[in-house]
């Protein structure tokens, strides 16, 4: 998969084979807000970890790029995350959305985590020019509902665990090298909501720049 690296000299494209794809949940940096969340999860029948964060590993293949992605029931929706890219002993920072099949997370939230397509920028930027001010780098997302577009989400990244927790959680169970990470979501506004387009989106105001992705869903009649 081809990437282009974004940077304040310039641009480049590095191609990666991507060998692992982590998906961390439950990456709330105020762990004690993420138990409280599992346990309303809890409630509703979702089988929880009993520790934070999850990495949860899926599939390479799902990773796409496509406008529209498919997907069987009304009840998926994405979530805007900022992605890890490591390659040949780099990192570097994208933008990506971990579209979840709602229904299935009540039974496993791994396979909801496998089920869906997981939409990734075509853009990255270089983390070294982003690290000392990445937990200020803003996460929005939003969705059009019923041909209406809503605001969805609107945190930022220090409202994760930091960088460098994260890196260390996924060391622990794959290889680094051309591994793509999905690094968690931050709060939702009002709810879950489940459209039939979603946007999202990673501000870096410091340097004035954003990433983008916007993806339709088509939804599969079940039979």
């Amino acid at each position: 998969m081809d990437f282009k690296i974004v940077t304040k000299n310039g641009e480049s494209v590095i191609s990666a084979d991507i060998k692992n794809l982590m998906v961390v949940g439950f990456s709330g940096k105020d762990v004690e807000k993420t138990m409280e969340h599992i346990h309303e999860l809890e409630k509703e029948g979702v089988k929880c970890p009993s520790e934070v964060p999850v990495p949860y590993q899926c599939d390479p293949q799902i990773v796409t790029r496509k406008e529209s992605i498919d997907v069987i029931g009304p009840k998926t929706s994405g979530e805007a995350e900022y992605l890890i890219l490591c390659h040949e002993g780099k990192f570097y920072i994208g933008i990506g959305s971990d579209h979840t099949d709602r229904e299935m997370e009540a039974v496993s939230i791994h396979k909801s985590k496998q089920v869906c397509l997981k939409p990734c920028s075509m853009e990255f930027w270089d983390y070294e020019e982003v690290k000392d001010h990445l937990p200020q780098l803003r996460l929005i997302s939003t969705q059009v509902v019923d041909g209406k577009e809503i605001d969805y989400q609107n945190g930022v990244a220090g409202d994760l665990l930091p960088f460098d927790v994260i890196i260390e959680k996924v060391q622990k169970e794959v290889p680094l090298e051309d591994c793509l990470i999905y690094t968690g979501t931050v709060p939702l506004l009002n709810g879950f909501r489940f459209g039939e387009q979603f946007s999202a989106r990673l501000v870096d105001d410091q340097l004035g720049r954003e990433l983008s992705l916007t993806y339709k869903i088509h939804v599969i009649d079940e039979h």
